[in-house]
This record gives structure tokens, C-alpha cells and sequence, in this order.
């Protein structure tokens, strides 16, 4: 018998969780943070408190009570009647198999105790150590893990005091990670895997097949067939046909949605739209989308000019530029803009070079920073604003303040090239960014997307090669159009327990 217990990931986009018990073995499929659980209880400005981080995310779903997973430092914290604290200090899981490294996949990693396997590929392995070089605190320890709540000796005047990373430098412990290689089966415990790497909007991304008891079960992570790397999935697909799939654990982000543009078609009509610009072209896209950064910078270098993007943004394809997981992609064609922060006075002759470089001091992770100043081709708003002919810009919704310094010229242009909004919040924010651009003269933005995900014909089409036995739509708001394509579909919820 193989047990399923679906602590997230289900009825939701994201927070994928599902725990695997089979012979005596017991893996998490993903560790990811909900975030729509998330902002039902907190905001920008109402957080976890950080002694009861873990104890807050189980009360609030967020995590699940489940013994000998969790931080041993942080379980000293918490209330001694919580389920999730138990007698044996012995680990409970022995992996977590990771499908990607966006957040709704990942994001619950650090709260694991460190001596759990975590596997993926390397690229993933690559963004995790990229995402705890650049984010803060505890919670961002996905790679090295670091001892909370120490006291130690003060270098002057005695007694004690908190520890910072620094002095416990000596007790980090390094998670293990195994590294999958493409096609290649392992063993985790008593259950042999396959991955399989698929094409996503983050580079990386796998899929896994699994031996169980039960038969073969499939997790599809998140994938698509439009992308830049369609043939890998592709490879996936093909697997399935023959597998007797048992189990599929099948994502619908998109399951009642038509196929839309593949990533060479946007690229086509994203070079149309910035022709068609009197002057500055702005774009926002996730921040990570490799695929879609080089989709645009083809884009401009198609129309004579340069990608601009941001020091955070720039030190993250460096990192992917040491994979053989990116597209091709020309790095001359995209520089970085340098954004005015604090006194705002870099490249201002009348201040000495320590000077400038002290608004950055807190701007960006001291990574990015030694990498932009050292490594980089800068550019100033200044700049731009004199040239806007010459640039395309990455601008986030967090980056609007820069619309000031750029000062968009008339027939400017400002494109959307990220999912449209799927709740109230993202609605809100929309209607923010709107309101700027119709301030600096805009108009509506423009909207050019290509997503991550299948559509829903893809995914019937997907289902229909695999002939799995059951179907459990999964990192989806609209399970009930899985029943469309198959005849056994268990829609799950959070918490339900499936045993095959």
C-alpha cells in the first residue's frame, strides 16, 4: 500500500506538499509556502513572530503538524502541546524531492531540520544558494543551515550576548543534496525514481517518475510544451505512455485556459510592439524568467536596442549562464540599470567615489553589489531618459518609482508580460501601476504574456498519453475540469489522505 497525504497543493495554485509513505520510506513531493493561505492572515506589515514562526505557519495551515521534520532550535520555541513536536529526535522524512525553486515549490525548505536529503538538479540547487545569498534571515537558509537562538561571549567588556551567523560560522551545516541527472533513475530509501527535466519558466524544472507499491506514480511539478526547452518535456510525456501510470499528480494552473503564444511567438510580437515605440520601452516580467528575459532582449537587439535590467536581475543570470539549463542568449545585449537609491548620488561628480557607493550600502545583498560594480556594465536613469530610443527596461512594480528619473518621452511604451492578476490583491495592484502610467503620459500597459503552464488542452492531451489509472489534479483552482478528461479524478483538499 502507498499512503498520500496532501498538506498543500491542492484546490490552490502553489504550496505544493504532498508527503509520500511507501515501504517504510517517507518523502515530500516540493516543500513550497502557500501564498494564498499566507495572505489571509498576514501582510506586508503583519508578519510571523520570529521565536514562533513555525508554531504561527502549522496554526495557520501554512505548514503541516507533522513529527520529526521540523528545526530543532525553533521546536524549543514552541508550545509543548503542539502536534508537531514529538518524543524520538530522529528525522521522520528521509527526502524532499523538488520539482523547481519558485517559492510556492521551495519555500518551506528552510524550516526543515538540516539532515533532511533534499533532491534536484543542479540548476535548482544553483537558484536555492542564489536565493539565500540574496534574501535575509532565518528563513532563508535553504542550502546552510545556521544555529537560532545562541548566546555567546562578548569580545569586550564580558558577558553574553546573541549570536549572529558570523560567530556560529562553525556549527553551519550544509543540507545534503542530491543532484538528479536527466533520465537517470536513483533510490531514496526503499522507492527508486526517475527525473525528468521538463521546461518551465524557471530554469531546472523536473518532473519524477516513482516505483511504489502501489504501482508507478507520476508527478508532472509544474511544465509546459510552448517554451524554449518544449523538447524536454516532451521526453516526459513520452516516458508516461509506457510507465502503467498508476498514480498521476498532474498540475492545472491553466486548466481552463486555450493554449496561447509560445515563447518564439512573443518574442515575434514583443519585437513588433517595441518598433512600434517613439521612444522608451518598459517591461515587466518575473524577475527569474530566464526564458522571458531572453525573449525580450532578442526583442530589443531585433530592434536595435539593449535590454536593461536590475543588479538583483543581472547577478541571477550570471549564476544561470554557468547552466546548460538557459536559452542562448547574447549578455552584451543586456546591461544593467543602476537605480538612484538612498541620497541619490552616484555618478554626481561632487561627491567621491565612496561616497556614491554608500547608497547601495543596504540597496542590494553585498553579492550583488560586488558583482554590478565589478562586473557590470552600468547605466544611469540620466542616461536612459537622454536615449530612450535606444533601451528596453525592465521595470517591476517595485521599480516604478524610477518612472520619475526616466521621464518617458511621448509614444513611450509600457508592456506586461506576466500572468494577468488571479485574486483581489493582484487586481489592486494592477489598478496601482495604471494609475502611475497614466501620470507619466503611458496609457494602458500592454500586454504580452506567454505562461509557464499548460493550457488546458495540453493537459487533456497529456493525460490521454499517460492513462493513468487515477488523476489528482494538483497547483490548481479548477480540479472539477480534470473530470472533462478522465474518468477517475480525485479532487483532494488540504490534509485528505489518499492510500492506493
Amino acid at each position: 500500500m502507498t499512503k498520500f497525504v496532501f498538506h498543500g497543493g491542492v484546490n490552490e495554485i502553489g504550496g505544493n506538499k504532498i508527503l509520500i509513505e511507501d515501504s517504510g520510506t517517507r518523502v515530500f513531493l516540493d516543500f513550497g509556502l502557500s501564498f494564498g493561505q499566507q495572505r489571509k492572515y498576514y501582510d506586508e506589515f503583519l508578519g510571523a513572530r520570529g521565536f514562533a514562526i513555525i508554531e504561527e505557519y502549522i496554526s495557520f495551515g501554512l505548514l503541516p503538524a507533522v513529527k520529526g521534520i521540523y528545526r530543532e532550535d525553533h521546536l524549543e520555541h514552541m508550545n509543548s502541546s503542539n502536534p508537531a513536536l514529538g518524543t524520538s529526535k530522529k528525522k521522520s522524512v528521509e527526502a524532499i524531492l523538488i520539482s523547481h525553486a519558485h517559492m510556492d515549490h521551495v519555500g518551506m525548505v528552510p524550516y526543515l531540520r538540516p539532515d533532511i536529503t533534499l533532491v534536484g538538479s543542479e540548476t535548482t540547487w544553483i537558484i536555492m544558494k542564489y536565493l539565500q545569498e540574496t534574501m535575509t534571515g532565518d528563513e532563508q537558509e535553504f542550502c546552510t543551515w545556521y544555529p537560532s537562538f545562541k548566546m555567546t561571549s562578548r569580545q569586550k567588556g564580558g558577558g553574553l550576548k546573541r549570536a549572529t551567523k558570523t560567530d556560529v560560522e562553525d556549527e553551519k551545516i550544509e543540507r545534503p543534496f542530491v543532484k538528479t541527472q536527466r533520465k537517470k533513475s536513483f533510490r531514496v530509501g526503499n522507492i527508486e525514481a526517475t527525473a525528468y527535466h521538463v521546461d518551465h519558466s524557471l530554469p531546472g524544472s523536473d518532473a519524477y517518475i516513482l516505483n511504489t507499491d502501489c504501482g508507478t506514480v507520476a508527478y508532472t511539478g509544474d511544465l509546459r510544451f510552448h517554451g524554449y526547452f518544449s523538447s524536454s518535456s516532451k521526453e516526459f510525456a513520452s516516458a508516461l505512455e509506457g510507465a502503467n501510470v498508476r498514480v498521476l499528480l498532474c498540475e492545472g494552473t491553466r486548466a481552463e485556459d486555450a493554449p496561447g503564444m509560445t515563447e518564439k511567438s512573443l518574442e515575434k510580437e514583443m519585437a513588433d510592439t517595441i518598433d512600434d515605440s517613439k521612444a522608451l520601452v518598459l517591461v515587466n516580467y518575473a524577475q527569474r524568467d530566464i526564458s522571458r528575459m531572453v525573449t525580450i532582449s532578442n526583442a530589443a537587439r531585433a530592434c536595435g536596442r539593449k535590454l536593461l535590467v536590475s543588479p538583483k536581475q543581472a547577478y541571477f543570470l550570471s549564476k544561470m549562464l554557468q547552466t546548460k539549463d538557459i536559452p542562448a542568449v547574447d549578455p552584451k545585449n543586456i546591461e544593467v540599470l543602476l537605480p538612484r537609491k538612498s541620497w541619490g548620488i552616484w555618478a554626481n561628480s561632487d561627491y567621491d567615489k565612496d561616497a556614491q557607493l554608500q547608497d547601495y550600502s543596504y540597496s542590494y545583498p553585498k553579492p550583488v553589489r560586488d558583482y554590478v560594480f565589478q562586473d557590470s556594465v552600468l547605466v544611469t536613469p540620466q542616461k536612459v531618459a537622454s536615449a530612450q530610443k535606444e533601451y528596453v527596461v525592465t521595470c517591476s512594480f517595485y521599480d516604478l518609482g524610477i518612472l520619475h528619473d526616466l521621464k518617458p518621452k511621448q509614444g513611450s511604451k509600457f508592456i506586461w508580460s506576466a500572468s494577468e492578476p488571479y485574486d483581489e490583491e493582484g487586481a489592486i495592484e494592477l489598478d496601482r501601476v495604471k494609475r502611475w502610467l497614466i501620470h507619466f503620459g503611458l496609457g494602458e500597459p500592454v500586454m504580452k504574456h506567454c505562461s509557464g503552464h499548460l493550457s488546458g488542452r495540453e493537459l487533456k492531451d497529456l493525460i490521454e498519453r499517460a492513462k493513468p489509472e487515477i488523476v489528482v489534479p494538483m497547483h490548481t483552482e479548477h480540479p472539477e475540469a480534470f473530470k472533462n478528461w478522465h474518468r477517475k479524478v480525485r479532487v483532494m483538499k488540504r490534509d485528505d489522505v489518499l492510500e492506493i
